[in-house]
């Protein structure tokens, strides 16, 4: 399970990486176009569309990677016990959270096929773009499955 793990976390962490590297070398190359008067009309448009990418399988490498923002005042003045069930109350809230916006995103981006809506400059169909919020619920889910599993293996190692 390990290495499926690392796995998946090296696909989130390249494909975000690719994408990020698309967006600055096509802003850049738009930037450099509007110094002589012309631009690439479907560039600001595909960097919008893969900053939504990267926004939502960032979320769930910031999941792995334990970075979501947190209040931690509470965690700091509790016991190790009352930390840890908090730790796994939190965790499986936020599955919840994953499972529920997974299933309403992939409810949105059904609706958008099935009206067969297209981008405006590209001509792409949108429902790839609005794709990105149910891959990174399902991505989420996941992380958030094996950090519950992980906090019962360490408390039942104790």
């Amino acid at each position: 399970m390990k290495s499926a793990n690392k796995v998946l976390s090296k696909i989130e962490q390249y494909f975000i990486a690719i994408l990020l590297l698309i967006v600055a070398v096509i802003l850049f190359i738009n930037v450099v176009l509007r110094f002589f008067g012309t631009s690439m009309l479907w560039a600001e448009e595909l960097a919008r569309y893969a900053i939504v990418w990267i926004t939502f399988v960032g979320a769930s490498v910031c999941v792995y990677k334990g970075a979501h923002i947190g209040v931690d005042v509470i965690m700091n003045i509790l016991g190790e016990k009352p930390k840890k069930i908090l730790s796994l109350i939190l965790a499986l809230f936020s599955l919840i959270f994953s499972v529920v916006f997974t299933y309403f995103s992939f409810k949105i981006t059904m609706n958008v096929h099935n009206t067969n809506q297209i981008s405006s400059t590209m001509g792409i169909p949108m429902s790839i773009v609005y794709a990105a919020m149910p891959v990174g619920g399902i991505l989420m889910s996941i992380r958030y499955i094996q950090e519950f599993i992980s906090l019962i293996k360490v408390g039942e190692n104790k």
